[in-house]
């Protein structure tokens, strides 16, 4: 989302670093072929009493992370994504032209504000084409930075969640024909909803894995669903979604009570389906998001 130094480091693939409430997590994946991608290494750590930057520093220390392309993502609260329409501009004046769209729609003076924007396809005809546009705080993108490279990090790219869950979903036999992934952190969880690569439809969850054991949180984890989808096939043009695939930390029984109320397909996301020859390596489920964000291709735009 947000290239930083981009030091020429091509070789080796991308290390995802995702820091959590309890720990930080890494994951290292080599695209092998466009849709064939192996794990070199994946870990969660809890922080053990040590601060982030002396953990980050052990991380950077054992993966040899000051020779290695890395991204890191933000977290909930930290960035806004908003959907808007494209102003009848350049291409080369479209940030700046959004930036004057979307300051009235963010807490803080939009000249304190990082800005980037990728389009979407579809929309209504004769109207604007849609586009989102992903806003932070210039001091939340400096301290992530800051954080990394101080750790000796070589960080290239600062991501979102929805992006890099993205980047998971275009691996997906179902993402051919439209397919929406939802994931779940242990306080939060984020439904996407994609086709052929594309993300259309990102809405994040006040639902995470520890409350998924109620019956109040599944339901309004339906009801979340169901307006995601039905908003995706009026608002986009697009055929409706028949795939849902679930992923991240969930209980097991979540995939059936879906099957029981949705009228879509739905299953639980093996990782053996997107990689291979990863020569036994796991990825915990609390590495979902980190996974992702280690995916992204850099040739597809953004």
């Amino acid at each position: 989302m947000w290239g930083l130094m981009r030091r020429g480091r091509t070789a080796g693939g991308l290390v995802g670093i995702g820091l959590h409430a309890d720990g930080l997590s890494l994951v290292h994946a080599v695209y092998r072929h466009e849709r064939r991608v192996s794990i070199l290494a994946a870990e969660y750590r809890s922080w053990d009493g040590a601060t982030p930057a002396r953990a980050l520093a052990r991380l950077a220390d054992d993966y040899n992370l000051k020779h290695l392309r890395c991204t890191t993502y933000l977290q909930n609260g930290e960035y806004r994504l908003i959907q808007t329409e494209a102003p009848d501009v350049k291409p080369d004046e479209l940030k700046a032209a959004l930036r004057w769209r979307i300051k009235d729609l963010i807490d803080f003076h939009v000249n304190d504000a990082t800005l980037d924007v990728f389009d979407v396809p579809g929309g209504h005809p004769g109207r604007p084409r849609p586009v989102y546009a992903v806003v932070a705080r210039n001091d939340v993108i400096k301290a992530r930075a800051d954080l990394m490279q101080d750790a000796g990090i070589a960080l290239d790219i600062i991501d979102i969640p929805d992006m890099a869950q993205r980047n998971v979903a275009r691996l997906l036999p179902e993402d051919a024909g439209g397919v929406a992934l939802v994931s779940f952190a242990q306080d939060a969880g984020l439904i996407t909803i994609t086709r052929g690569g594309v993300l259309y439809l990102s809405r994040a969850l006040a639902i995470g894995a520890s409350g998924l054991d109620k019956t109040v949180s599944r339901d309004n984890l339906l009801l979340e669903l169901q307006r995601s989808l039905d908003f995706f096939e009026s608002s986009f043009r697009q055929a409706p979604v028949t795939d849902v695939v679930v992923a991240g930390v969930h209980p097991g029984d979540l995939v059936a009570y879906l099957q029981a109320n949705l009228n879509q397909r739905i299953r639980a996301l093996a990782y053996g389906e997107i990689v291979h020859g990863s020569d036994g390596i796991e990825v915990p489920d609390v590495c979902f998001m980190t996974l992702g964000a280690a995916l992204r291709a850099e040739k597809m735009a953004l």
